[in-house]
């Protein structure tokens, strides 16, 4: 082909003009940009390349800050590997989307008769129209929900689809989605980001918002609950934060409003489903389920998974819950369905298929399968009912079809259309796929006015199964009418009266809790390292620092660097110290050292990710830095992440509502620093008078009270007045007594069934503790007399610390211990029963 001259300036989509044979959505097959592209092109041409990709590492940096991130399973890191999202989007003209909004409809309705007729009569199977291999040798067949009559009769209320444009232009369905369609989460955090980027160029244009469709999908989920109860429970279940899109659940939630729950949080109660909160149990109406249909319920479905919730389907078959989308829905995914889906509109409907299926052939059937294996060379070759399950063939292909036909399908090569996306400082084309998205309405579906394009280099990885090899856009679609500006706030019902109370379900409470422990422990280990590389920065040697043996002797009882060997120096050489004291900092292999204590402040974080402001997530990620860098120096790496660690405090205390989610958090900080404090002051009290007087300034500034010790005391460091600022004074946020006085108004405010104040166990100890440490008398105490004072103080702490212990296991058993499901016994009719 000839290419023609264009004239006019270079642009940055030249490139683009004439890339192989496939279907260009930029430029026609002249290298004539496409009339819809050309606004977009013209506006980002007038950017200089350099300021473009200052834009693409914001768009990095915003999705970084947002946690948007998959989670491989193999990621032994424990960390997420980043959602990549391409700044230019993929525009679509109204006329087109109207054309996929039709088909889409139709398909949606489509499979929303099937799945009734499947779970219902299965007329489609005895009058031959679905062959019963399709059924009863098909694992997304669950036998268990047969039978089953969803809320208003909607056996598909949540669908997406997968769509490509071939080398023809047109669009073709390569896979539908109906158990728990994953994405919709990321299409949003896509718009957001990319509105943003491009701010001016997003508001003069007429692209339909996403807002509208959200407010539907509420809206009608609520309509159909509410035949049952006003003002329903919703909640959005999720396998927690080892699922690959924990990210997209909890912006779901948030975005939303329905509070996150795992399995662990729901119970079954006489057939009606419950969540389990800190004040009792609280009634669930419907439920946004992002877990696979074979874990929804492990009891009725045998499966060994926490994900479910025992007893889930019985309550579906008892119509006491709404599951979006209903247990069973993941029939739709069977690959090998598409193939019948022509012949079944036109039985059920009348009509044809307004979109087409990517071309396929089951073996199953001879005529397909004569095909296949006439064409072997040129097809690919799949299971026909497991869409992830890689193809159990070996070198001899066709004796595995002929041993199983009906395992196996192919499908036609796919050659997916390209679209411009930015390069490290260029534009290139990558091959591309949709994926839409559509809800049920009380008048059959609707389409959600954009989705997520899915890009890659080449056509195996855009249809494989690694995200991270991946990219995104954003999908904007054009209206031919100004768009209405909307908010998903606007719909929401109105408040008829106040609330100020709150209620927490106790796996939350119990993360809280440990998010605030591990957040102090970590903040009280750096102070101690730090404390320890101030003194090693300088030019005194080891020998000639007086208190190095106190600090030393104090990382060495909490098992941070190892102990002295039998006939070893309490110091050691430099370079032999350097590097036990940066394997306490960097090594992931020890429990105690700063790096695996900050994973699990990340891995608390997460499992309350919802439950945390978006300001106090992008903190939390700010701790991946600390990973990152091993070589940098350690003293500035411990000063920024104490940095990052006040500022996370400091969002706490100033953004938090009092609620019981704040308290069990502060909680665990107030119980975490007491034991932390107490442990430092009963092992460094023997040391204080054997050494000099440093070794109390370096215990005043492990504690971060030195300045306050300064500020009221002229004098040299003695031991009564530190112990009186550390221990008893409570006007000294980080004192023992401070912490029992905030862990006693605590436990005043967590909820109880007995009125009488002091009634359980945990209230009597906490008033133990304050009145304890109130009455400590540390009058005399001195290191040239008697050591029956010192000897008191080391019986007190040691009382203290197993007080502090007792108290923190009575709050997990009252209040965090998870309530235990009910198991109940689904029976298919017809079926006998034991």
């Amino acid at each position: 082909m000839t290419e023609p001259d264009i004239n006019g300036p270079a642009s940055l989509f030249d490139a683009m003009r004439f890339f192989g044979d496939t279907f260009c959505e930029a430029f026609d097959p002249g290298g004539v940009p496409r009339a819809h592209w050309q606004p977009l092109m013209n506006a980002l041409d007038t950017i200089a390349p350099s300021v473009l990709a200052q834009r693409q590492e914001r768009v990095r940096r915003m999705r970084h800050e947002d946690g948007a991130t998959f989670n491989p399973f193999n990621d032994t890191g424990g960390r997420g590997t980043p959602w990549a999202l391409d700044m230019i989007p993929l525009p679509i003209t109204a006329g087109e989307w109207a054309g996929l909004e039709a088909g889409l409809i139709q398909r949606a309705g489509l499979l929303e008769q099937i799945l009734a007729d499947v779970y219902g009569p299965q007329n489609l199977i005895r009058q031959g129209h679905l062959p019963a291999e399709l059924i009863y040798a098909n694992p997304h067949f669950l036998r268990p929900c047969h039978g089953i009559l969803p809320a208003g009769n909607r056996y598909l209320t949540y669908y997406a689809a997968d769509l490509y444009r071939g080398t023809d232009g047109r669009f073709r369905v390569l896979r539908d989605y109906g158990d728990h369609p994953a994405g919709i989460g990321y299409a949003l955090e896509n718009r957001i980001v990319i509105s943003r980027v491009f701010s001016e160029l997003y508001h003069r244009t007429q692209i339909r918002r996403l807002a509208p469709f959200f407010h539907t999908f509420h809206l009608s989920l609520v309509e159909r609950t509410t035949l049952r109860r006003n003002d329903p429970g919703i909640v959005l279940l999720s396998p927690g934060p080892e699922s690959r899109i924990y990210f997209e659940h909890a912006l779901l939630s948030r975005y939303l409003g329905y509070p996150l729950v795992e399995g662990q949080d729901l119970t079954v109660r006489n057939g009606d489903v419950f969540q389990k909160k800190l004040a009792g149990l609280e009634p669930v109406d419907a439920i946004f389920r992002h877990i696979a249909d074979d874990s929804s319920d492990p009891f009725t479905l045998r499966r060994a998974t926490g994900s479910g919730v025992a007893g889930l389907i019985q309550a579906c078959r008892e119509q006491q819950v709404e599951v979006v989308n209903p247990i069973g829905s993941g029939f739709v995914d069977t690959p090998v369905l598409a193939v019948f889906l022509s012949a079944l509109c036109r039985q059920l409907t009348g009509g044809d298929l307004l979109l087409e299926n990517h071309p396929a052939w089951w073996c199953g059937n001879e005529s397909d399968r004569n095909h296949v294996l006439a064409n072997l060379e040129q097809l690919t070759l799949m299971p026909a009912m497991e869409p992830d399950e890689p193809p159990a063939v070996s070198t001899d292909r066709i004796a595995d079809i002929g041993t199983a036909p009906h395992r196996f399908m192919a499908r036609a090569l796919v050659q997916p259309a390209t679209a411009p996306a930015w390069n490290p400082d260029s534009v290139g084309p990558r091959y591309t796929l949709l994926r839409v998205f559509a809800c049920a309405t009380e008048n059959g579906f609707t389409l959600m006015p954009g989705g997520l394009a899915i890009t890659a280099a080449d056509v195996p990885t855009l249809l494989g199964s690694a995200p991270e090899q991946q990219q995104s856009k954003d999908i904007w679609v054009f209206s031919d009418r100004p768009v209405t500006p909307f908010s998903l706030m606007g719909g929401l019902q109105t408040i008829d009266q106040f609330k100020r109370g709150s209620d927490l379900p106790s796996r939350v409470a119990d993360h809280l809790l440990w998010l605030g422990r591990y957040l102090e422990r970590a903040e009280g280990l750096i102070r101690l390292l730090r404390s320890v590389f101030r003194r090693l920065s300088g030019e005194t040697r080891l020998a000639d620092i007086p208190d190095l043996p106190f600090l030393l002797s104090l990382l060495r009882a909490e098992n941070t660097i190892p102990p002295v060997p039998d006939g070893g120096a309490p110091i050691p050489r430099y370079r032999e110290l350097a590097g036990q004291l940066n394997a306490a900092i960097t090594n992931k292999d020890r429990p105690a050292s700063v790096v695996a204590v900050l994973k699990r402040v990340q891995e608390a974080a997460r499992n309350v990710r919802d439950r945390l402001s978006l300001d106090s997530w992008r903190v939390i990620n700010r701790l991946d830095g600390f990973a990152d860098a091993p070589n940098g120096d350690p003293l500035d790496l411990l000063d920024d992440t104490l940095f990052t660690l006040s500022a996370f405090s400091g969002l706490a205390m100033e953004s938090m509502t009092r609620g019981l989610g704040w308290r069990f958090m502060d909680m665990g900080r107030r119980v975490e620093r007491a034991i932390n404090q107490t442990t430092l002051i009963r092992l460094g009290l023997p040391r204080v008078c054997m050494d000099s007087s440093s070794a109390l300034e370096a215990l005043l500034e492990v504690s971060d009270s030195i300045m306050t010790y300064r500020a009221r005391y002229r004098t040299a460091f003695q031991l009564a007045p530190v112990m009186d600022l550390l221990v008893v004074d409570e006007s000294n946020p980080k004192s023992l007594a401070f912490q029992c006085s905030r862990i006693a108004g605590h436990v005043e405010e967590l909820p109880r069934k007995d009125p009488r104040r002091y009634a359980t166990a945990e209230e009597r100890l906490a008033l133990e503790m304050l009145t304890a440490v109130r009455l400590l008398d540390l009058s005399g105490l001195d290191c040239k007399k008697s050591n029956d004072r010192r000897a008191a103080l080391e019986k007190f702490l040691k009382s203290m610390e197993q007080r502090l212990t007792d108290f923190a296991q009575q709050v997990s058993a009252h209040y965090l211990t998870r309530v235990p499901a009910t198991p109940h016994f689904s029976g298919i009719r017809g079926e006998s029963q034991p």
